[in-house]
């Protein structure tokens, strides 16, 4: 009899992972003071202090792109957040050198530091890989996803395809079961399973069962929450006499909030000025040496309180793109979409104009996206609380757009908006920055609804049967 393979523990990756990445660091570094010893103005003990600092902000950087989370999705993915941080890193440790010490030679070992760190962190991340990708010595943990079908079926179904590099997942409707055959299916099958998926809008009782049996199993549970328990993650415990309570207080920025936001949002959209002139004046010339009509294109959005404004974008559309068919989504192979168009939209260039609109205020660099008023008006009838989102300004970039994708259902952009909006602080607003840096350079981020569709064509008959383990 063939020996079990035990399924991986993903969590317990992320935790070697990083360890792993520490002490790969540290030997980078002191590898990097033997080859590169800086004399100078830069003495030992300043040396020490700046290896230290080099080492925290890289492994901060790494665990802020959320490199060890339990469903990073590959080797690509690492090697960008790996790349991203010490650029991030080197820059920070160049600045402080340009102010202390302004030491050249420091300035060249830390490059050659930085170029060290990547090529070992690529290496070590490529032996794990190939390790516990080793079907001989651990197998993917098992996933099931729970739902109704009549309500969560697609949700199912990217949720299955979304984290199939990390989990053997599957689906099942529960819909029309009774309480006593809920009981009975999660008796026999939970315990074929390492993780359990429960979606929202599943009946309470329903839902406690599942729960209930879960914990008894001591397996991984991810719960999609329903909207009105988005704010509870960020709740805090009073209590009413002698009973605990969960108190999730309306949240609206403080003024001191209002004039940092506001205040980083002017720094960096001059800054952002600054840097992209450039690029922007190389892909005004694309836009209008390969596609007639206008290089910028402005239209009617939405922002804080429901106030209309004017969008910039670089131009990715023929002119005229909505003349026939009307206000519609963008699609993949969108006959409207320029050459020039769909370069830009995969590398979210086109935005860069929308700087201005910070720089004017109509704007801010973390919030909600912005939405068309003739979209606003049917989703606020279609989504619960869609107009909460209205509580802040838009945002260049926000939660769903570093975790979600273009075809991402607006009930769940929504959802993460209204997350941002609960749990808002200065932290968040820097790490989705962090976030929205490596999320240019994932291809699946900028994947529209066609994209999903054609990966996720399957006999709906034959997938909602359970897998037996």
């Amino acid at each position: 009899m063939p020996k079990k393979v035990k399924a991986r523990n993903m969590r317990n990756e992320g935790k070697f992972s990083f360890m792993w990445d520490f002490f790969v660091l540290v030997m980078v570094l002191l590898l990097g003071e033997f080859f590169c010893p800086v004399s100078g103005p830069i003495g030992f003990r300043s040396m020490i202090v700046l290896y230290a600092i080099d080492g925290c902000l890289t492994l901060f950087f790494l665990y802020i792109m959320e490199k060890y989370a339990v469903t990073i999705s590959g080797l690509y993915e690492k090697t960008v957040i790996n790349i991203l941080t010490n650029i991030y890193t080197f820059v920070i440790i160049s600045f402080i050198n340009l102010i202390f010490f302004k030491s050249a030679d420091k300035f060249v070992a830390d490059g050659f530091i930085a170029i060290g760190k990547v090529v070992a962190l690529f290496v070590t991340d490529l032996i794990l890989e190939k390790v516990r990708s080793n079907p001989k010595l651990r197998g993917k943990p098992k996933l099931l996803i729970l739902g109704a079908s009549s309500k969560n079926f697609n949700r199912m179904k990217r949720i299955k395809y979304g984290v199939l590099k990390n989990y053997e997942s599957w689906y099942e409707s529960i819909e029309g079961m009774s309480d006593e055959e809920v009981q009975d299916f999660v008796d026999e099958q939970f315990v074929k399973y390492d993780a359990i998926c429960i979606l929202d809008g599943l009946p309470e009782k329903e839902y406690s069962i599942m729960v209930k049996k879960t914990m008894e199993l001591n397996i991984d549970l991810f719960v999609v929450p329903n909207l009105i328990d988005v704010g509870k993650t960020h709740a805090r415990i009073v209590r009413f006499d002698d009973v605990l309570t969960l108190y999730m207080p309306k949240k609206n920025l403080s003024g001191i909030e209002r004039f940092l936001k506001r205040a980083i949002d002017i720094v960096l959209s001059v800054v952002g000025l600054v840097i992209a002139a450039i690029p922007m004046v190389f892909i005004a010339l694309a836009i209008k040496i390969t596609s007639p009509g206008p290089i910028f294109y402005c239209q009617k959005r939405l922002t804080k309180g429901k106030k209309e404004f004017g969008i910039y974008k670089f131009r990715t559309m023929i002119p005229d793109a909505e003349k026939l068919s009307g206000p519609k989504f963008a699609e993949k192979d969108d006959p409207r979409i320029t050459p020039i168009g769909k370069i830009l939209r995969a590398c979210r260039l086109d935005e860069l104009p929308q700087i201005l609109n910070i720089l004017k205020g109509d704007m801010s660099v973390v919030g909600p996206r912005p939405e068309r008023p003739v979209f606003v008006e049917q989703f606020e009838k279609e989504i619960e609380n869609y107009e909460y989102r209205f509580e802040v300004k838009a945002g260049l970039t926000s939660l769903s757009h570093v975790y979600g994708r273009y075809s991402t259902y607006i009930h769940d952009r929504t959802y993460y908006d209204l997350f941002y909006i609960t749990h808002y602080s200065l932290f968040m607003d820097f790490k989705i920055i962090l976030l929205t840096s490596k999320t240019m350079f994932l291809k699946s981020a900028a994947e529209g609804e066609d994209d999903f569709k054609e990966k996720t064509t399957v006999n709906t008959e034959k997938e909602t049967k359970p897998v037996e383990k």
